[in-house]
């Protein structure tokens, strides 16, 4: 596979206009098929067979003004005294707004302080004369607000500029040269609007939730930008260490970077469209619309990024670094074209691109990994137990779908929906519905221990609906625990409320065999990519400890409202039902980013010269910076959505920021190097059955950097296999 992706590489660098040509039309394609033909992207979030959605339907049948579209007007003052005159005032205006089907009688709380208007509108669209009403009202002194239902929608901000500028930053400061800084942005935003243009242009013939882009778009920019970073970053460094001739070196820099990238890839995508195992409908449309953001990202790094990279030419490099390439290159012909591999050469001939061949290290890299090894044993277990703390929230992780509770305090839905709490008890904004034949249900519901009070709603045929307001709230875990109650007492239970509790307990059966999906296949593949059993171990066991710490952190600030001040947390509520799906999705496709550009140095150095010691010195001290500046890259997009994000944003960029920092500064800095010193020559073992009788063509760095005109490292004797090195 190596040799293929080189031969890749080299045309596509040779072949620069057509690749460039053939990326534009399918960029105005996707634009045009998505402008063309793309569909309104749906809201829903049901699952099918649950009992709750489909008594919900029955119920929307039977009771159609169950299912209008409206919402409530909250009023507060004194509503029966010198406040009553506004309220009459404010529902004939409201009634007279076109639009609006139905204006209910003021419905008041004991003590006269609260009051609602159930107000039924004609379609899904907000009239303006509802916040004219509003405004109208306010003006006499009374208080007025609106449930999500009638309220305007927040002011949308955006944080991908914020992302965007500290990227650009972090790699100006890696490579010193704007042409080079710019080329993973550029290949990363291209490949993000061909990903969702053509996202969009699926609905015309497939109806797509709303949050299916979303985990698209999260991990279509953080991968774009790791792969290309680190092919452009291979080849800056074959360039620096005197490689003469620039097609030559793309190809190469294709043959060991792009071959990481290719299985990188290939990991995550299998991951991710592992989602429709589970068979929950938006979390396919999910996994798959992010598997596509992925394999999009893949094929640029491979044909697009190496055609820029030729029309780039030495310009990859600052001045400074190109007059220092000029006096380190070897005085030897350069070659004109990178030679075409009839075969894949062996895995015990493989050079390596390290300290031998000038190649670039980073000095404090080097002396930190050799702190690291000399102390690995208090390494793995400082950072063990590091992660270890910072999950133990995990516990106590308790998953929601959001309401209007879950809103900000200064919004006008949460101001309403403190009101009604406050005027009518916190059931009353999440009440459940009951639909029964049995004449004595109301009274037998009412005597169970949650229940507040039991309203009926309406009547078809020998069907009773029974609106039950609990005693709790809807995000409240007793309301929950009456869900059940009811439920085991052989009522049929529905609503909204009912609903999202049994989305969100779905989700969350449905984790651990999302979770056992991924790691499982992450090991096979890794096991495959590097001819070890105990590297796809640490792998997988590291990505678990990083996840751990990452949802454990975000439980302490946003459930239980650690640090909330500090992260805008308002209120601490439960994490939005998909959160962890989304995160285990990011994280591990950046993990399996992280754990390809520091041990496929590694394997490379000891292909070359079966070393442990100095295989994980030098492959760290080449990877660790590259690591560092993606890290920083997606904790700069994340930490941008953390500050401007939206209540049901920030904690996902949070989980994310929180991630990628302990996996990138924790496992991938310490932990990884740590495991690799302590294991020794026993981390590139296989049992001697599991051995492959050819050389090993699969993983990343088997392919050679001679065409790149380096002189390679000193290779190992004959007979000498990294996969047949005996553990010590």
């Amino acid at each position: 596979m190596a040799g293929l992706i080189e031969r890749i590489g080299g045309f596509s660098a040779r072949r620069r206009w057509w690749v460039l040509l053939a990326w534009v039309v399918i960029l105005v394609s996707a634009l045009v098929g998505a402008e063309r033909f793309a569909e309104p992207l749906t809201s829903e979030f049901a699952i099918a067979g649950m009992q709750s959605t489909d008594t919900l339907d029955q119920v929307h049948r039977d009771f159609p003004s169950s299912d209008a579209a409206g919402g409530r007007i909250v009023v507060s003052g004194a509503l029966t005294d010198a406040d009553a005159p506004a309220v009459t005032a404010l529902a004939r205006a409201l009634a007279a707004v076109p639009g609006v089907t139905h204006v209910s009688t003021p419905t008041l709380a004991p003590g006269g302080r609260v009051g609602f208007l159930d107000v039924t509108l004609r379609s899904g669209t907000v009239p303006d004369g509802v916040a004219t009403a509003m405004k109208d009202a306010r003006a006499t002194g009374l208080r007025v607000e609106a449930s999500s239902g009638l309220a305007a929608p927040p002011a949308s901000s955006s944080s991908s500029a914020i992302g965007v500028v500290i990227a650009l930053v972090v790699l100006l400061i890696t490579f010193g040269s704007l042409v080079a800084a710019g080329l993973p942005l550029l290949t990363a935003i291209l490949g993000l609007v061909v990903s969702l243009a053509t996202v969009h242009a699926i609905t015309a013939v497939v109806s797509l939730n709303s949050v299916a882009p979303t985990l698209a778009i999260l991990l279509g920019l953080a991968v774009g930008i790791d792969y290309a970073l680190f092919v452009v970053n291979r080849h800056r460094q074959q360039l620096r260490a005197g490689a003469g001739d620039v097609t030559a070196s793309i190809a190469s820099a294709m043959g060991t970077a792009g071959t990481a990238v290719f299985y990188a890839a290939l990991t995550v995508i299998a991951a991710l469209a592992g989602l429709a195992v589970i068979r929950i409908g938006f979390l396919t449309q999910m996994g798959l619309a992010a598997a596509g953001a992925v394999l999009v990202a893949m094929l640029m790094t491979l044909t697009l990024t190496p055609a820029l990279l030729a029309v780039a030419g030495p310009r990859i490099l600052g001045r400074r670094h190109r007059r220092a390439a000029q006096r380190r290159r070897p005085a030897l012909p350069a070659l004109t074209e990178p030679p075409v591999l009839t075969e894949a050469p062996a895995l015990t001939e493989a050079p390596a691109l390290g300290a031998g061949s000038g190649a670039e290290t980073h000095r404090f890299a080097r002396r930190w990994v050799r702190a690291i090894s000399r102390h690995r044993v208090l390494a793995v277990v400082g950072s063990v137990l590091v992660l270890a703390v910072l999950a133990l929230p995990v516990a106590g992780l308790r998953l929601d779908l959001p309401n209007d509770g879950t809103d900000p305090s200064s919004s006008t839905d949460r101001k309403a929906y403190d009101l009604i709490a406050e005027g009518f008890g916190p059931g009353a904004n999440g009440p459940l519905l009951v639909l029964t034949s049995d004449p004595a249900a109301a009274a037998k519901i009412s005597a169970v221990h949650g229940v507040r009070r039991v309203v009926p709603s309406g009547k078809h045929g020998d069907d009773l609906l029974l609106t039950v307001l609990p005693a709790s709230g809807p995000s409240d875990e007793a309301t929950a625990t009456l869900v059940r109650t009811l439920r085991d007492d052989g009522w049929l239970v529905t609503g909204q409320t009912a609903v999202a509790i049994d989305i969100s307990q779905r989700l969350a059966d449905a984790l651990p065999m999302y979770l056992a999906l991924v790691v499982g296949f992450a090991f096979l593949l890794l096991l495959v990519i590097f001819r070890s059993v105990l590297i796809p171990v640490t792998a997988t066991l590291s990505f678990l400890l990083s996840l751990g710490a990452a949802l454990g952190c975000t439980v302490a600030v946003f459930q239980w409202g650690w640090l909330g001040d500090a992260f805008g947390v308002d209120p601490a509520a439960p994490l939005l039902s998909f959160l962890p799906i989304l995160v285990i999705g990011v994280l591990f496709g950046l993990s399996m980013d992280y754990e390809m550009f520091l041990v496929s140095g590694m394997r490379e150095e000891y292909v070359s010269r079966p070393d442990a010691r100095r295989a994980v010195e030098n492959g760290f001290a080449r990877g660790a910076m590259v690591v560092v500046a993606a890290a920083l890259i997606m904790i700069g997009v994340f930490g941008g959505g953390v500050v401007r994000g939206d209540g049901t944003i920030r904690p996902i960029a949070f989980a994310l920021g929180a991630g990628v920092l302990v996996d990138a500064f924790v496992v991938r800095l310490v932990l990884v190097p740590a495991t690799m010193a302590l294991l020794g020559r026993a981390a590139w073992w296989l049992p001697r059955r599991s051995r492959p009788s050819g050389p090993s063509t699969a993983g990343p760095g088997t392919a050679g950097t001679r065409s790149a005109g380096i002189s390679p490292a000193t290779a190992p004797g004959p007979g000498v296999s990294a996969s047949a090195a005996p553990p010590q």
